[in-house]
């Protein structure tokens, strides 16, 4: 019986490592992908910033390349999984809107150590969004960069606004307003829209979107963090960070299933088993094969 328990065991534990090894080895290939691409956007990023000292004068130099970088419509491609949209990759080869090209530009500044992450600008507080910039930890402070008008936000004191500077003002406004009235007629600028330029109610993650953001956010307060000025998670805008996270969450998964069901399959069939059969037509055959006397 034991032995049977070994082999069954032993069994289920081979089928689970044998389906936990196909979602690994897929989480590998893409995460080698991953460092592929990143590599092309270190390069692009050192290239474009070579000389230049502040960390402001980078994230200025990278936010212009990217505006000037291929068209302005929505980029439709995707690796595997449609609903995670489109890598920095391929963005940087098709062009993209607000959003994706905010997130070429923040995956940039990552490969060279400046941290940043997308804001989205909500016209009202329950609102869905209207837009979408980058906000980047520059050497003076935060500083929002606006890589589809290629607008930054600059302060009274030579430095630059983030979303905490320009919340709640007529800065981002009037600052845009100013451009427009200084570029020359028929330039992209001439069409920004004022309400590209609100902060009130921008933010990186939508904390009200439902029960389970609520309780986040709730518990970050309670640990002493501000929701609000939490930059947006990489694994939201990386398309093959966030497969590699699920497909290695996948193999776990299966992996731990398979021990379960390996240590308690064998029990449950001893349990279950039916007791040997012992009925009068069984005791009336053993009985005939006594042989007489």
């Amino acid at each position: 019986m034991i032995r049977r328990r070994l082999l069954g065991s032993l069994r289920l534990g081979r089928i689970g490592a044998i389906l936990a090894a196909v979602p690994l080895a897929c989480a590998i290939g893409v995460w080698s992908s991953r460092i592929d691409d990143n590599a092309v956007l270190r390069a692009k990023a050192v290239a474009l910033t070579a000389g230049l000292t502040s960390a402001s004068a980078r994230i200025w130099t990278i936010n212009d390349w990217v505006y000037h970088d291929q068209g302005f419509g929505k980029n439709h491609r995707y690796f595997i999984v449609p609903a995670l949209g489109a890598t920095p990759i391929q963005i940087m080869e098709s062009g993209g809107d607000c959003a994706d090209k905010s997130r070429l530009v923040s995956a940039m500044l990552r490969e060279i150590g400046i941290r940043s992450g997308l804001v989205m600008i909500y016209p009202c507080r329950h609102c869905g969004p209207i837009h979408t910039v980058v906000e980047a930890r520059s050497n003076t402070g935060r500083m929002v960069v606006d890589p589809i008008w290629d607008v930054d936000y600059p302060s009274a004191n030579g430095r630059f606004l983030g979303i905490k500077g320009l919340a709640g003002t007529r800065l981002g406004i009037e600052h845009v307003a100013d451009l427009q009235r200084h570029s020359a007629a028929g330039t992209k600028i001439r069409k920004m829209p004022a309400a590209d330029a609100d902060f009130d109610y921008a933010v990186g993650m939508n904390w009200d979107k439902n029960i389970v953001t609520r309780a986040a956010a709730f518990s970050l307060q309670k640990l002493g963090y501000d929701p609000q000025r939490l930059m947006r998670p990489q694994i939201l805008e990386d398309p093959k960070l966030a497969l590699t996270v699920v497909l290695i969450a996948a193999a776990m998964g299966l992996a731990m299933l398979a021990a379960v069901l390996g240590f308690a399959f064998p029990r449950m069939a001893e349990r279950f088993r039916l007791p040997p059969r012992t009925d009068n037509r069984s005791a009336l055959d053993a009985k005939r094969s006594v042989p007489a006397r």
